[in-house]
């Protein structure tokens, strides 16, 4: 289970979330929907642990993964993500 409770980010003193509260059961697909700016990326990069959170946790079962305290690596979090844009390796083709 993914449970995400009072969750807070920032760029500088610019807020992106604040409190944002999530459960999602084991096996289940959730969706994310809002516009533009509003903290979805933001929110799955910390879900991902490419950023930190400056408030709240983020959680999978019993296992802390992210609070103002407590970072686990992305790499230990056995959590993917697959992003936007190709602008990793455009010049390569999925075999290559």
């Amino acid at each position: 289970m993914l449970q995400i409770q009072d969750v807070c980010h920032r760029y500088a003193e610019h807020p992106v979330l604040k409190d944002v509260s999530l459960e999602l059961g084991d096996g289940r697909i959730g969706c994310i929907l809002g516009p533009s700016g509003c903290g979805k990326t933001t929110l799955l990069r910390c879900i991902a642990g490419f950023e930190p959170v400056f408030g709240g946790e983020i959680r999978t079962g019993d296992s802390l993964l992210s609070s103002a305290e407590h970072h686990v690596p992305p790499e230990q979090r056995r959590i993917g993500m697959v992003f936007q844009d190709y602008a990793l390796f455009p010049h390569l083709t999925v075999t290559e």
